[in-house]
């Protein structure tokens, strides 16, 4: 896989997107496969009391996850102010009541508001509604447009409701701990998700601007600017602090953008777009800042929030410097116990390796 994958446009306006269906059993015991085929609808009579067992254990692992109409990297919010993110909520509760207006505080905040929340927190709000430019916020009321009728809207935003809380159900358990989430997540993106080289390499050629989160949700492949985005918004609806920045590779200079996850006040690079390959390559889980450079040449100095106002960096001034899970460099999934707290996998070598992660369970 190519591993600097797409350029990052600072500017760009990201949404979320992913599809398919957990292939990852959890079993009564606790540990977590990824070889186990699904269930399939045809069983002969003798296979019947089995797979009712089967499918009763795997329901019983399932999680409950309630949609969140308003998620919002700790990051992000913090970088983007209160004044952003407030015009935002009230854009959000607008939308969800086939509204058209809402209260901004002025042209500026609308536009920056309009033009990087969206993406970042509610993907298919991006996809579906739009700014109506200048002169749109008139004595603090701004005005916005849906680019489809407003019941179709109705719709599509129930379908994407369901798309998420139903990966989020079927890949997570309600007891799991905020770093088994991400781990879940990011096996699942492994497993379900395959990187768009026909619009990497369109984007060679010319600008393409339909690329977001929603896009790779809702298809199955994208490249990393809708990747990293979508991996932080799931994780976001799971209820663990993440964020999306992004840089440039010293080695040719080409950009990317990933994610960066806050855990026990500790914060990880987790780059699900270099996990979508044919094994789960543990590698790119819970990297350190140094990890993140010297293994892939983007240096912290110069990382910047994937969504970044005007251009100005800040991701930068947080450090992700605990190497508690550094031994899983270059290691590739075989199970995760969720009981024992426990990971197995093969090495560098190919030596089956266990990795106990309970202080993070």
């Amino acid at each position: 896989m190519k591993r600097t994958i797409t350029a990052f446009m600072i500017s760009a306006v990201i949404s979320l997107a992913l599809a398919g269906c957990s292939t990852a059993t959890q079993e009564t015991s606790g540990t977590v496969t990824y070889e186990t085929s699904r269930i399939t609808e045809q069983t002969t009579s003798s296979q019947t009391s089995e797979t009712t067992t089967e499918a009763t254990t795997t329901t019983e692992a399932r999680g409950h996850f309630e949609f969140k109409p308003i998620v919002c990297g700790p990051i992000f919010k913090e970088y983007m102010g209160e004044d952003l993110y407030s015009a935002y909520c009230n854009y959000i509760n607008a939308v969800r009541a086939g509204e058209d207006t809402f209260e901004v505080k002025d042209q500026d905040t609308y536009d920056w508001m309009i033009g990087q929340f969206p993406g970042h927190c509610y993907p298919v709000v991006a996809e579906y509604t739009d700014s109506m430019y200048a002169g749109s916020v008139k004595k603090g009321i701004g005005t916005f447009q849906y680019l489809i009728p407003k019941e179709e809207f109705k719709v599509k935003n129930a379908e994407f409701e369901k798309l998420v809380t139903d990966i989020l159900d079927e890949n997570l358990r309600d007891d799991y701990s905020d770093f088994e989430k991400v781990l879940a997540l990011y096996v699942y993106f492994s497993e379900n998700y395959s990187y768009d080289y026909d619009t990497y390499y369109e984007l060679n050629d010319h600008y393409v601007d339909n690329l977001s989160a929603y896009r790779f949700l809702t298809t199955g492949h994208g490249i990393c600017s809708e990747c990293g985005p979508a991996f932080a918004y799931l994780l976001l609806q799971a209820g663990v602090e993440a964020d999306v920045i992004g840089g440039n590779t010293e080695y040719s200079g080409e950009g990317h953008s990933w994610c960066y996850v806050t855990i026990n006040g500790r914060h990880y690079h987790v780059d699900p777009t270099y996990a979508m390959q044919s094994d789960v390559n543990l590698s790119y889980l819970m990297m350190t800042d140094e990890r993140r450079e010297n293994d892939d040449g983007y240096k912290k100095s110069k990382n910047t929030l994937a969504f970044s106002k005007k251009g100005e960096l800040y991701a930068d001034k947080f450090d992700a410097d605990d190497d508690f899970f550094a031994p899983l460099k270059d290691g590739h999934l075989i199970s995760w116990d969720h009981d024992k707290k426990l990971i197995y996998y093969t090495d560098i070598d190919g030596q089956e390796k266990t990795f106990d992660y309970s202080p993070f369970g």
